[in-house]
């Protein structure tokens, strides 16, 4: 193993600071122990690298008893998609291509020892003019990490920028089929079918793993109906983000239609809303009983367009039986649509 001694010196001196300074070692133990530096300095010349004892274990690589070692370890660690174009950077560097003297790249490597893929940015000073360079000095990181964050920021963003124009072809959806008598019999639908969707919407930053599970829904929904409400949930998937909406917004238009017209309009009605598996697919139910006397009406209404609406988002099929003592409904969807499973496309 290296002399421990003789790596601290080594450390200092390619830290640019007094090895027999305090301060200066107190500085170095800061840059590795908190911030994981380590430091090099490439002889461009003999195509060897001077480097802290820590540099090798951002490799995985072991310790050699001599700190100046060829770069040829160091590079045959690169990521096989990587190692190209870092090596056509580094050379246009070392030309001057990018009208620079700085050195600064993110690779990434696979880790000699465990065969880990980690993130390692390069930082440093060439030295000599372009063409001719002859020394890099500088100092490299893990930030893994970092690069990590960076992505899921970047993920999340778009995640936004997406659920905000379903949103909003949703809400322009609302507008055009929300009708009414009087401007405010519109705007009283209108602002029912949006606190809906609030409601939903709210349901969204408390889901862990980005699930939500399906009573969570109709209790938001339904909880005004509870008295006339019998809710039989069965093992059934959680509802993936992009399906918690759709299925929202049919459990509001349904609720809507039987307290105007069916079984939540007579104190005597009862609901029935059954959900579970059958035959492979997702099967929600909503019978209604004890209400007004129903008929197939002559022609198809706002709410009854919005679940159809909703229904071909989750991907599902819509069945109607408009009994003699209330409506009934059977919604089917896919699995891989309500949950968002591997391999699903979930819907624009």
């Amino acid at each position: 193993m290296v002399d421990k001694a003789g790596a601290d010196a080594a450390m200092l001196l390619l830290a640019g600071l007094d090895p027999g300074s305090e301060a200066g070692r107190e500085r170095v133990r800061l840059a590795v122990e908190m911030f994981g530096l380590a430091f090099f300095e490439t002889d461009l010349a003999a195509g060897k690298v001077t480097v802290t004892p820590n540099a090798f274990g951002l490799f995985g690589l072991p310790v050699p008893p001599v700190l100046t070692v060829d770069r040829a370890p160091f590079w045959d660690r690169y990521h096989p998609e990587d190692a190209a174009w870092a090596r056509e950077r580094f050379a246009a560097d070392l030309r001057g291509e990018r009208g620079r003297d700085d050195y600064c790249e993110r690779v990434r490597v696979i880790r000699h020892d465990d065969g880990r893929i980690r993130w390692i940015e390069f930082s440093g000073h060439m030295f000599g003019r372009p063409g001719a360079r002859t020394h890099i000095v500088g100092m490299l990181r893990d930030v893994t990490d970092m690069v990590e964050a960076e992505e899921r920021q970047r993920l999340l963003l778009r995640e936004v920028a997406h659920r905000s124009n379903n949103t909003l072809a949703v809400v322009q959806s609302l507008i055009r089929l929300t009708q009414g008598a009087t401007v405010e019999e519109y705007r009283k639908g209108l602002q029912a079918r949006l606190l809906s969707l609030g409601r939903t919407h709210a349901l969204l930053p408390g889901v862990a793993h980005g699930l939500t599970d399906p009573a969570a829904v109709v209790r938001g929904e339904l909880a005004a109906y509870a008295d006339h409400l019998e809710a039989a949930i069965g093992p059934v998937p959680p509802l993936a983000p992009h399906s918690v909406q759709p299925v929202a917004m049919i459990l509001h238009e349904l609720a809507t239609n039987a307290a105007k017209h069916g079984a939540f309009a007579h104190p005597d009605g009862q609901v029935r809303l059954a959900m579970g598996m059958e035959t492979g697919d997702v099967v929600l139910r909503w019978t209604e009983r004890g209400g007004p006397v129903v008929a197939m009406p002559t022609r198809r209404g706002t709410g009854m367009a919005v679940i159809g609406a909703q229904a071909r988002q989750l991907g599902g099929t819509l069945e109607f039986q408009w009994a003699i003592d209330g409506l009934v409904l059977e919604l089917r969807v896919p699995p891989e649509r309500w949950a968002g499973l591997a391999g699903a496309s979930a819907p624009a």
